[in-house]
């Protein structure tokens, strides 16, 4: 059995913040949250590395069973706007789980509608199509020469010819 290795890193609005003797501050301020989101911001920098994803790329996030109806659910965002594409407006966690090896990054969400947890959010990075624009998955465009199956397979059948 092979056991796969995850760095972990979590983010609540639910915080308290500390001294450096594990003492609570008597000012905090909501301080934590981004203290914690900073962790986030450094793991998400490693998966951009890793899968040579740039500021403008789309990425797809999917989730099945979320909010109190388990519903499934999409959302396109970008790298720049990442770290806050599962927040909400309320009290919530958020834990990011980057693999090791295969560089696949999910996420699991909590709060008062998901209290045992969203299913597993996962990211898929994209490029644009350098032909028609639309978004597709990063390993097809390396694959494709940078261009969607669609455009590919025209080039190749020379149909633009035509």
């Amino acid at each position: 059995m092979t056991t796969i290795e995850k760095q972990t890193v979590s983010v609540t609005t639910d915080c308290l913040c500390e001294n450096e003797d594990g003492t609570p501050q008597e000012n905090c301020y909501g301080d934590c949250y981004e203290w914690q989101k900073e962790d986030v911001f450094e793991l998400l920098g490693q998966w951009y590395v890793l899968n040579k994803i740039e500021e403008d790329d789309p990425i797809l996030i999917e989730v099945d069973k979320i909010g109190w109806t388990n519903a499934s659910a999409y959302k396109w965002t970008t790298p720049m706007e990442l770290d806050g594409a599962l927040s909400l407006n309320g009290d919530f966690r958020i834990e990011w789980y980057l693999e090791e090896g295969t560089y696949n990054l999910t996420a699991r969400r909590w709060s008062h509608d998901e209290p045992m947890g969203t299913g597993l959010f996962t990211f898929t990075a994209h490029k644009d199509c350098d032909k028609c624009g639309e978004p597709v998955v990063a390993d097809i465009h390396a694959e494709e020469l940078g261009m969607c199956v669609e455009c590919s397979n025209a080039y190749f059948n020379h149909e633009e010819d035509n």
